[in-house]
């Protein structure tokens, strides 16, 4: 059972002037300084090696600041250093955020977790499931559960193989010139990988659900995400679009390296990909999911909403093409939630919450630990091996 009292650390401030290493070893509450610096140098040796331009990290433990650095270059093409307010896209980052946007409205009572998603987006009844080579009637409607612990039945056409991905990309699924209505529209046309219910799998759900934020509460999802989650966490550099004053602070990857245009205004603001922000930002997020869905007094989510986060959703569900959370993980509503000590090569504490980006960017919640870790970079090719080689570096750094 997730334990909220461990949950319910503080930081004293999140405004994150990064300080330079000695100091930080000074403020390093339970970690060894010897593994933060092994850490440091593992970081700047692949920026050394040209694996990626720049990165920033930081680790919070028992409420304090234990380590924050930034590293490298701003972007390949010049010697700009790596700022602490650097602009990362953070892709898949951005699902855990509009979770918490739909668990607000579910809060509300505007939204119901078992209501079926054509209640609110008429396209979706009647939907079709490929099945032995053919498409046949779902089983059951696709709910707002099933969209927030994907196993709606839709899936991601970039990745896997079969009939209903090759469709996915043939309609080019990833395309951001269109309104979120019209992708809603689009992908209802398509049939299921899944019925409904009954395998998790990767998918466009948080795309749709964004979508659903946006017909429940009458809003942009932008302007939704702006007045509810990023005004009350102070979150001022986070958006679907940076402002062309905010440009220069962008991170870039390098050369070869394809990631969507920062500056482009997105017609299509995806609730499964499309944020930008900063370090200090997602730790403020972050800090709100680890005191429980609050912040500084204000309640972001519901105790219940919360822990349905943060619990696992799946059960005995299989898994689809991608395995996923991975080993003693499930997966509750936006976040990957571990649910056995013994995970291999993965350490962490039953309890821990996590979600990562495309590009690299990662950060995850050890209640047990008292601890939280953001790291951002821009290196897609590097994202897998840095969020396992990460963890361990810093469970090492505390003894674990």
């Amino acid at each position: 059972m997730f334990r909220h009292a461990a949950a319910a650390f503080g930081i004293a401030t999140l405004t994150l002037v990064f300080t330079q290493l000695d100091e930080a070893r000074a403020e390093s509450p339970g970690l060894d300084p010897g593994a933060l610096a092994d850490i440091d140098r593992r970081i700047e040796k692949d920026i050394a090696d040209g694996l990626f331009p720049g990165a920033a990290l930081t680790i919070v433990r028992h409420g304090r600041i234990a380590h924050a650095r930034t590293y490298g270059r701003l972007a390949p093409q010049d010697d700009k250093p790596m700022a602490n307010d650097a602009i990362f896209r953070i892709y898949s980052m951005t699902k855990p955020i509009v979770s918490l946007a739909a668990m607000q409205l579910v809060d509300a009572g505007q939204l119901a977790l078992d209501a079926p998603l054509h209640d609110y987006l008429h396209a979706f009844k009647n939907m079709r499931v490929h099945e032995d080579g053919a498409d046949v009637p779902a089983r059951r409607p696709i709910t707002i559960a099933d969209l927030l612990r994907h196993t709606s039945g839709l899936t991601y056409g970039f990745f896997g193989n079969g009939h209903v991905r090759a469709l996915y990309r043939q309609q080019n699924m990833l395309r951001s010139d269109w309104s979120s209505a019209e992708f809603t529209a689009a992908i209802a046309k398509l049939p299921l990988e899944h019925h409904p219910g009954e395998v998790w799998e990767y998918s466009m759900s948080t795309d749709v659900l964004g979508r659903v934020v946006e017909v429940v509460s009458g809003q942009p999802l932008g302007d939704y995400l702006q007045a509810n989650i990023f005004a009350p966490l102070g979150m001022n550099d986070t958006g679907f679009d940076v402002p062309a004053d905010k440009l220069p602070r962008v991170a870039e990857p390098n050369a070869g390296v394809r990631l969507s245009a920062a500056g482009a205004k997105a017609r299509l603001q995806s609730g499964g990909g499309g944020l930008k922000s900063t370090m200090a930002d997602y730790l403020r997020f972050a800090r709100m999911l680890a005191q429980g869905g609050n912040f500084d007094g204000r309640r972001l989510v519901s105790e219940a909403g919360f822990r349905r986060m943060t619990t696992d959703q799946l059960g005995a569900r299989p898994r689809g093409q991608w395995d996923g959370p991975g080993p003693a993980h499930g997966f509750g509503y936006g976040l990957a939630v571990r649910i056995d000590e013994d995970g291999g090569r993965h350490p962490g504490s039953v309890g821990d919450f996590w979600w990562g980006g495309y590009a690299g960017t990662y950060f995850w919640v050890d209640p047990a630990e008292e601890l939280i870790v953001v790291y951002m970079m821009q290196a897609p090719k590097q994202r897998q091996l840095y969020r396992l080689w990460l963890r361990k570096a810093v469970y090492a750094a505390l003894g674990n």
